[in-house]
């Protein structure tokens, strides 16, 4: 998100590209008059805070107060246009003007400025051949996170899953868009409710999976940044060519709290999709350093907590401020789960298709169920190829089909990687009924979405827990 010097000073740009003022009815001094209004979002249903209300053919500005409200004053008599600048408007790509007003000397005049509902915006900007495939829409702009400039030529992917004709299996679904110069994209033609995932990708690199909800609002916005590729060096005869990679130079700071606000203490913070975690400390703060710029997303979890996820917007510029609440009370999960329930959250993460393979170990709810484990590594004890030892508060395990013994294992919770601190930690942070499917794959035959770079003939544990599977589950 641009700061407000940015966008006052591509505001300003805008307004001289309007055109020429429009001429004034009276030329000769008289009594001065005012602007009142509210300036509204409709598309989020609330007064468009902080707006930037300018004057066409002046220099007035004035900025919208906590409820909307701005107001001009000493304003000559003549006539007037009101343009307004805000985030939202600027997420739509669309600019906001009022038609003409005439004012007269010492009147005070009021006039309102709203944008178009959602419903109007999508009929607006949305060719009707993709309306017919559904009635919702996506818009936003991407910008480089670290220059904060219009990233155009980027595309911008939303994935999500729809169950078939039986409501038995669920089949995903992609649609794609390119920004224009403006870095603006849209994407039409989604369902009216749907949980999803966007990402923006420039360069090959990509930005983190942020999560969004359409609930039959028509209209979502999710602007998104990305970083420029990091400079790559290539030693003289090397013909490996590494995928691109942002620059590592961005910082996360936050706290985390629980639902009554008191600070929560060892709670797991981890930036999805990398091995970048850290504890909290005994107030709750955590700091993550060398992260990725652009929309990423972070988790806290803790036992006895329900986990918790929110998109941030990193940069090199400045560090990154996030506050994150764990609900104070136990997960809760449904005392009944049909089969249909459990298939569908299996169906939606891969579990189904990749068991069918042939490759790998499988568990689900059931045969977790029925192992009776005290803690998580203890599931894993009766896996074929996997070596589970404890010592002191340590639990170590190891994978024995490598060569010689003892080889590394990968963790991966949720479909990112989990990076230990101790051994057996994870223990601190996932139980067994909180667990509801694990795949276990040594060396080669792990599928390429979990694989971790950098390591290489490592067994590979995957834990899916039951509070993600419910949020893919057929509601």
């Amino acid at each position: 998100m641009r700061t407000d010097v940015t966008l006052r000073a591509a505001f300003v740009a805008a307004l001289l590209a309007v055109g020429a003022p429009l001429p004034l009815v009276a030329q000769q001094p008289a009594r001065p008059a005012a602007i009142s209004g509210i300036a509204y979002d409709s598309v989020r249903g609330r007064p468009m805070s902080g707006a930037q209300i300018a004057m066409r053919g002046t220099a007035m500005i004035t900025v919208a107060g906590p409820d909307g409200s701005f107001h001009f004053d000493s304003v000559p008599p003549g006539k007037y246009q009101l343009i307004a600048a805000h985030p939202i408007l600027d997420s739509i790509g669309v600019q906001l003007v009022t038609p003409v007003i005439t004012i007269a000397a010492g009147e005070q005049k009021t006039l309102n400025i709203t944008t178009p509902s959602p419903a109007s915006l999508v009929k607006m900007l949305c060719p009707a051949a993709w309306l017919t495939r559904g009635p919702s829409a996506l818009f936003g702009r991407v910008r480089n996170a670290d220059t904060e400039e219009p990233m155009p030529k980027a595309q911008v992917s939303i994935v999500w899953s729809e169950f078939d004709l039986s409501g038995l299996r669920k089949i995903p679904r992609l649609r794609e868009a390119v920004t224009g110069p403006d870095g603006t994209y849209r994407i039409c033609g989604l369902p009216a409710t749907f949980n999803g995932k966007v990402q923006a990708t420039f360069g090959g690199v990509k930005s983190g999976d942020v999560p969004v909800t359409f609930d039959k609002d028509l209209l979502e916005l999710r602007s998104m940044s990305i970083a420029a590729a990091a400079p790559a060096t290539v030693a003289a005869g090397d013909t490996n060519h590494q995928p691109p990679r942002p620059a590592m130079n961005a910082q996360l700071v936050g706290r985390v709290l629980n639902g009554s606000g008191k600070p929560v203490h060892g709670a797991r913070v981890q930036l999805e999709g990398t091995l970048h975690s850290v504890n909290t400390g005994p107030d709750g703060s955590f700091k993550l350093d060398s992260l990725p710029s652009g929309s990423q997303v972070v988790r806290a979890m803790l036992i006895g907590y329900t986990p918790t996820e929110k998109a941030v917007e990193l940069s090199s510029i400045a560090p990154a401020s996030v506050s994150l609440e764990l609900d104070n009370s136990v997960m809760v999960l449904p005392t009944v789960t049909t089969e249909v329930q459990r298939i569908s959250g299996l169906d939606a993460v891969g579990f189904t298709e990749r068991r069918k393979s042939g490759f790998g170990y499988f568990m689900d709810e059931k045969a977790i169920d029925n192992r009776q484990a005290p803690k998580f590594t203890d599931l894993l004890r009766t896996v074929p190829g996997l070596s589970v030892t404890t010592s002191g508060y340590d639990t170590y395990i190891t994978d024995t089909r490598s060569p010689g013994g003892g080889g590394c294992v990968d963790y991966v919770v949720d479909g990112s990687p989990w990076s230990s601190m101790s051994p057996g930690d994870v223990n601190g942070f996932l139980t067994p009924d909180q667990v509801g499917a694990i795949e276990v794959y040594h060396g080669s035959e792990t599928p390429a979405q979990f694989q971790i770079a950098g390591q290489t003939g490592c067994a590979t544990i995957v834990a899916w827990t039951k509070w993600w599977l419910q949020r893919h589950t057929k509601k």
